[in-house]
């Protein structure tokens, strides 16, 4: 099974997402709690974030993924490609 985690410990919110962004596990602990409306945004971000890992692992084990919808943002590329296994590279 394909997924990837991401997680902000300064905020306590830890996500794990599959391809496409399909949330498998949300952790939030008591200061993630005390952001208040805030919390949306920080877990959305992890999701954003974790979501372009799980992309292009997948992208990585199967190939281009586009035409499933599973590009990874172009916002994201530069920092998925920092975790990519180097025997993924082309």
């Amino acid at each position: 099974m394909i997924s990837a985690h991401a997680h902000d410990p300064d905020r306590g919110v830890a996500v794990e997402v599959g391809p496409g962004g399909a949330l498998r596990d949300l952790t939030l602990d008591a200061r993630a709690l005390r952001l208040g409306p805030d919390l949306a945004r920080a877990v959305l971000d992890l999701v954003d974030e974790a979501t372009a890992k799980a992309n292009a692992r997948a992208a990585g084990a199967l190939g281009d993924l586009a035409d499933l919808g599973l590009g990874v943002p172009d916002r994201r590329a530069d920092e998925v490609e920092d975790t990519t296994p180097t025997t993924w590279r082309v």
